[in-house]
């Protein structure tokens, strides 16, 4: 693999040598369900004068100054990793010298959709207009797929009680969807609202105990047997005060192998409550997002071999695993990955899951990982 380094920029232009000299470890929290997260430990010292901290008394990273981190892979323009704003900072102190450290925290786009909470209504108005309206809002460029349900306030407004990411997700957990801001290929902050997209190609492929094919140092996986299978969701109507129901038995989603991971001759049954939802289309999409999510009973961590993988894994895209065995081989959905680069180098560690078992016939384990040189 060509070489691989990183270039960190504080709000816009890229951090001076004197800055970077002291970085200790950068990583970066790549997720599917959670925010996104940089974390830089680095040197303090005392100054020179004697008087006051390095890095820590100079007031370089103060609230929410922006921290975008690039990954760099030999000639190759840097490829966007995150896009964050400080939110924390924290120091140790010792008096030994070369051991006091300073640590910041920041967090992707959504920071900022979590300063304010808001109360208000959003009338005649489908879920994914609101996210398109409240991305907006942010100036982000959006990424949004329509939601399949209209609101008429002669009936049902719905309305938010919270920040704004807060409020978003919980619209996208109803509908089955993911909600989450990240850097688009083109380096802007990019909105999204969608369904997992697990119909694309996969990144690469994992190589597990393969000989010299071997790219993952490690790999365990897990297969929760008792995942729900069937989701109930029930309420009453709001203008005729009847009984409505909403029901799903299985998937809605590809599965990404020939076996289900759910055995539906003796179904785990779970009872939706707190909704706050009325209509049957409404009920069946949350009995419907609950059973597409606990389909994904199959996980797996590990630490990839980036050397011999050859690229740079990311969350919330699909990659293939081999030499797992038949029940854990084949197409996975990336939950999570953890970027870091020490004086060690640079490693990842990622968390990945499946909703089925087996292979599904037309995986491609044609190993094609590397970037350009």
């Amino acid at each position: 693999m060509p070489a691989v380094s990183y270039t960190l920029y504080v709000n816009g232009s890229a951090a001076p040598p004197e800055v970077l000299a002291t970085v200790q470890q950068l990583q970066v929290e790549d997720h599917a369900d959670k925010a996104d997260m940089l974390r830089l430990r680095m040197l303090t010292g005392v100054h020179e004068s004697g008087s006051g901290w390095t890095l820590l008394d100079d007031d370089l990273f103060k609230r929410l100054t922006n921290l975008r981190v690039t990954i760099n892979v030999g000639s190759n323009p840097g490829l966007p990793l995150i896009d964050a704003y400080v939110m924390d900072t924290r120091v140790k102190l010792s008096n030994t010298p070369g051991k006091s450290e300073l640590e910041i925290v920041a967090m992707d786009p959504t920071v900022l959709m979590t300063l304010d909470e808001k109360v208000r209504s959003w009338p005649n108005m489908s879920d994914s207009d609101i996210a398109s309206v409240i991305f907006g809002e942010y100036s982000f460029e959006t990424d949004i797929e329509d939601t399949t349900i209209s609101y008429d306030e002669d009936h049902s407004t719905t309305m938010q009680r919270g920040t704004d990411i807060a409020f978003l997700k919980n619209l996208a957990k109803r509908n089955g969807y993911e909600c989450f801001v990240e850097l688009s290929d083109s380096g802007k902050p990019t909105g999204h609202f969608h369904k997992p997209r697990i119909e694309e190609t996969p990144q690469g492929v994992l190589s597990v105990n393969l000989g010299e094919a071997t790219n993952v140092n490690a790999f365990d996986a897990r297969f929760n047997m008792l995942q729900p299978v069937v989701a109930i969701a029930r309420s009453l109507d709001i203008d005729s005060a009847e009984s409505q129901d909403g029901q799903a038995e299985s998937s809605a989603l590809r599965n990404l192998g020939s076996g289900t991971t759910v055995d539906p001759s003796q179904p785990r049954r779970v009872l939706l409550s707190g909704t706050g939802l009325s209509k049957v289309a409404e009920l069946q999409n949350a009995a419907q997002a609950a059973v597409d999510r606990s389909s994904f009973a199959i996980v797996a961590e590990g630490d990839l071999n980036t050397v011999a993988y050859g690229s740079v894994l990311k969350a919330k895209k699909l990659v293939m695993v081999r030499g797992a065995g038949t029940q854990f081989s084949g197409t996975y959905y990336v939950r999570k990955v953890l970027h870091a680069f020490t004086g060690d180098g640079y490693t990842q560690k990622f968390l990945v899951e499946r909703n089925a078992l087996g292979l599904e016939g037309r995986e491609n384990f044609a190993e094609d990982n590397a970037l350009p040189a």
